[in-house]
């Protein structure tokens, strides 16, 4: 049984942020991230790409979660990095603030911390309609959206680079401790 969905955020026409060293965008370099981490674990996780949606973002995330639950998954991890101002800098992660997603979220973001050594922004709490609320809300699984670093900096950049192994183990790990009941 696939115990962990990985939600490689945006899509293939909206492709979010852009990494300020090479350009990569949230998809692409997310979508990568997913296939290492499911490397650690090939049985525990599907990767799930969202597809642009005629109706709207909404729906676009809807679908993706609605395909989550219909494989019974336990969790959801949706994948991303933030952009913003090249001053910007940090590791964090997104919660419902509900106790699954909370556990959840307390498992890998010390994890992303510790194998990226970036500062710890910590834990975001999203109602349903704020910005990266709908990811959190939108399935019956308890669920996170993953920000391991700033695309806009330089430096955020090189450091998920050079410890990319790291990150892809370190959110693997998180998950089997949440599947396990840590």
């Amino acid at each position: 049984m696939t115990a962990i969905a990985l939600i490689v955020g945006h899509n293939a026409r909206a492709q979010g942020a852009v990494r300020a060293t090479d350009g990569r965008t949230e998809y692409d370099w997310c979508g990568d991230l997913a296939a290492a981490i499911k490397a650690h674990g090939p049985g525990m996780y599907a990767v799930i790409r969202r597809q642009s949606h005629p109706s709207g973002y909404a729906s676009e995330i809807r679908n993706a979660y609605v395909t989550a639950d219909a494989m019974g998954v336990s969790a959801t991890v949706e994948l991303h990095f933030n952009g913003g101002p090249a001053t910007a800098t940090g590791t964090e992660t997104l919660t419902s603030g509900t106790k699954g997603s909370l556990r959840l979220a307390r498992l890998i973001q010390p994890a992303m911390v510790g194998a990226l050594g970036l500062r710890d922004r910590g834990l975001l709490t999203r109602g349903r309609n704020d910005r990266g609320g709908e990811s959190l809300w939108a399935g019956r699984a308890p669920a996170v959206l993953l920000e391991p670093y700033f695309g806009s900096r330089e430096a955020d950049c090189q450091a998920a680079d050079r410890h990319y192994a790291a990150l892809a183990a370190a959110i693997h790990r998180a998950c089997v401790a949440f599947i396990n009941g840590a």
